[in-house]
This record gives structure tokens, C-alpha cells and sequence, in this order.
């Protein structure tokens, strides 16, 4: 979404034909504000553009504010009304007229998830309590819910590749199936966008490096290279991790070994196996717990 060319395509196939026939998508730019508190932005990510509408005597301003889960979490309008809020806020710090926030949920999860509203959260709520409930909505857009076929015929080949890795992203044996199709997808598409979902494709499906290279020989010479540069780093990282899993599993025997058959102490036994001594006394821990 961080491309201006996809999120335009996004945009216009997915949010509300109400709101697409308002909004001039020509003037669509991303801005570099994000509207998370910097407590929050180690656990979420957003993704503002701002767009002005087709008919207006003044150029009204819109934000559209894109955010995506995997999984279900019923909190969600609180978190996108501090999304508004905060973007409100923003505006006001900046002295500009305050725009309409439009947020979007993109959601391509493994159970299905119901839409609700912040009035959701509160069960059986007297009416004179619910009026000082903030009132607003969002664009809730489950990948479950839209057919395959829906997807295919949208122009932007890219947006299709990605929207079909996401909604199946829990689902390893259709990308296995798919995954030559999808990449074929990709050509027209520039690298970064390119390498993104190839490392994303192949890391979810799980297709061990023999499947990785058939697959990319089938491909056409113009995206074979591309695929296979990046195919590459991720099979060389693959096996860096494994290498320092079972590194990391091997000391861990080592450790135990002599933690349950020698009077070795903590300094002897770190020394022995190459380790740091919290290593050995986290391990002690939990032997013994």
C-alpha cells in the first residue's frame, strides 16, 4: 500500500462505490505523518494518503487511513477511533481545516471475523449512557468474503497477486498450487514490490528450496532472474536460521547434559560449552521449575 499506484487501485475496487464517485483519486498522496501514537508504533502500522474530492468549490481534503490484521481482535474501533482522533488532533497542531478521515480495515485472517462499531463493546447500554459514545465508522473489507474471481479481474496484476497471497495466506497447499501463477503476476511490477510478496508467498506456503527453484524455472526469462535474486536470499536466510536454530538447540543438549550429570558449577559448565553463564542458569531454571 505504500506504493501510490496500488493503493489507488485499491481504493477505487474496494472502498464503497458511494465514496469512490466523491473522491478524485488523480490528486492521491501519501504523507509521511503517521496518526499511531509513538507508544503504539512498535506493535501497529498505518498507512495515510490524502486524496481531495471531484466536486467541491474548495478543496476539501480526505485521509484515507489504511490498516490490515490477521487476526481477530475486538478492540479494533477504539484503536481506529484514536487513528481519527489523533488525526484530528494533528490537523489542529498544523493549523489546517480539518479533514475527513475515511479509515479502512483490511483484514485476512484465518476465522472469520463479524464487523462492529465501538457501540459493539458495550452490552445492553442505556440510551442515556450511548450518546456519549464518539459516533463513526470505517471501511471494513474481510479478504474472505470476496470471491477469487472478483479479485482476477481488477487491472492492477500486482494488487490481484497480493490480494490472493493475503486472503490465502493461512492456506499452504493452494499457494504451493498457486504460486506460479502468482508470480507470473508480478512482472510488470517493480522490484521492491516484486521481491516483497516473493519472500512473503514463499515464507508462507513453506516450500522447501527444491519446489522454490522448480517453480522459478518455469517462469519467462524477464521475471525468472528477478525471482530467482530474491528466491535466493531467502533460501540463504532460511538455512542461516536453521543453521543458528540447531547451533542453538545443540548447546541447549550440552547444557542440560551436564547440568543433570556432573557437579560441574555455572562458570565451568558456560566455559565448557561456549556460552554466557545466564545462559546456563536460565536453563538451570527451568529444570527446575
Amino acid at each position: 500500500m505504500s506504493d501510490k499506484n496500488v493503493a489507488r487501485d485499491y481504493f477505487e475496487s474496494f472502498l464503497p462505490a458511494k465514496i469512490v464517485k466523491l473522491l478524485d483519486f488523480g490528486t492521491l498522496e501519501q504523507i509521511a505523518d503517521t496518526y499511531i501514537s509513538r507508544d503504539l508504533q512498535k506493535t501497529m502500522s498505518d498507512i495515510v494518503y490524502t486524496c481531495q474530492k471531484k466536486s467541491s468549490s474548495e478543496k476539501v481534503k480526505v485521509c484515507l487511513l489504511v490498516e490490515h490484521k490477521s487476526y481477530i481482535d475486538k478492540n479494533t474501533p477504539i484503536q481506529i477511533g484514536s487513528y481519527i482522533f489523533s488525526g484530528f488532533m494533528k490537523q489542529v497542531m498544523k493549523k489546517e481545516k480539518p479533514a475527513i478521515v475515511i479509515p479502512v480495515l483490511l483484514y485476512h485472517g484465518k476465522k472469520r471475523w463479524e464487523y462492529h462499531t465501538l457501540e459493539g463493546l458495550f452490552e445492553n447500554l442505556e440510551p442515556e449512557l450511548k450518546i456519549f459514545l464518539p459516533d463513526f465508522d470505517y471501511v471494513y473489507n474481510d479478504l474472505g468474503e470476496i470471491p477469487d474471481q472478483q479479485v482476477e479481474v481488477l487491472n492492477n496484476k500486482f494488487l490481484v497477486a497480493s490480494i490472493l497471497t493475503l486472503k490465502h495466506s493461512f492456506d499452504e497447499q493452494w499457494l504451493e498450487d498457486n504460486a506460479p501463477k502468482l508470480l507470473m503476476l508480478l512482472e510488470d511490477a517493480n522490484w521492491n514490490l516484486q521481491s516483497g510478496l516473493v519472500v512473503y508467498l514463499f515464507e508462507r506456503s513453506g516450500l522447501e528450496e527444491k519446489k522454490i527453484r522448480n517453480i522459478v524455472e518455469g517462469l519467462p526469462n524477464t521475471l525468472k532472474n528477478t525471482v530467482m535474486s530474491t528466491a535466493d536470499i531467502f533460501i540463504e536466510k532460511g538455512k542461516k536460521i536453521g543453521l543458528e536454530e540447531g547451533l542453538e538447540r545443540s548447546k541447549t543438549d550440552f547444557v542440560i547434559n551436564l547440568l543433570k550429570n556432573t557437579d560441574f558449577c555455572q562458570t565451568k559448565i558456560a566455559a565448557l560449552a561456549n556460552v554466557s553463564e545466564e545462559f546456563v542458569i536460565n536453563i538451570q531454571s527451568n529444570l527446575g521449575s
